[in-house]
């Protein structure tokens, strides 16, 4: 499957199956128990094994917190001493979701997103969106609270703002944001969020990446 996030220093020495997911929630106890399966397959420490379900867990909320309509796959790729878990969906919004986004972004009256999952939300949410909406959200969080600057898919986005198709995130450059305004009042607050979630605990890194209709993460865990 061509993906718009790569590991451009490895090939993967070992892919599981991809799971489909989407939202019919009675589907969700063969959902997780095919998770469970992966992670037999990963033969991991018990340790591993339960952040990589957490990891599971959190990738499947999210999206599925985004919209009701979508369809995603996951699955894990093994690297040396990396494993990755890979989350591609697509989502149909409809005009009137699509229509809050926007109104909701531009307005500005919306709060700032609770927590780093939260800020990761507001992100895939706007990026959906346009590059009003994308730059919206640089301003929301002060220039440096989302990192996103410079990481567009498209690189003639910058002379023609119509061509915008997507762009990426990591939580590395998102670190770097924060170091970059050390000793601000919000960026004490965004570390403290950090340090308080679970999945940045976990994560080596998080990679999401939005394009068009297109979402993608990768939750990047040394083992």
């Amino acid at each position: 499957m061509e993906t718009i996030i790569k590991n451009k220093n490895q090939v993967p020495k070992f892919s599981t199956e991809q799971i489909y997911v989407n939202n019919d929630e009675t589907k969700y106890n063969e959902v997780y128990d095919k998770v469970d399966k992966t992670i037999e397959q990963l033969q991991l420490s018990k340790k591993d094994s339960l952040h990589m379900k957490l990891l599971f867990e959190e990738s499947i909320g999210m999206v599925k917190a985004i919209t009701g309509d979508f369809t995603a796959i996951v699955w894990v790729e093994e690297y040396e001493g990396e494993s990755w878990l890979r989350l591609v969906g697509k989502t149909n919004m409809d005009i009137d979701k699509k229509t809050d986004l926007i109104s909701v972004s531009s307005s500005g009256e919306n709060a700032l997103a609770v927590g780093f999952m939260g800020k990761i939300r507001d992100f895939v949410e706007t990026g959906l969106l346009n590059y009003d909406g994308v730059m919206k959200l640089q301003q929301k969080y002060s220039g440096y609270g989302m990192g996103i600057s410079g990481s567009y898919l498209d690189t003639a986005i910058a002379s023609n703002p119509h061509a915008f198709t997507g762009f990426m995130w990591t939580m590395d450059d998102y670190k770097k944001s924060l170091k970059e305004g050390n000793g601000e009042p919000e960026t004490t607050a965004y570390w403290d969020e950090l340090e308080k979630s679970i999945v940045a605990s976990i994560a080596k890194d998080v990679v999401v990446g939005v394009e068009k209709n297109q979402i993608e993460m990768a939750f990047i865990m040394e083992i």
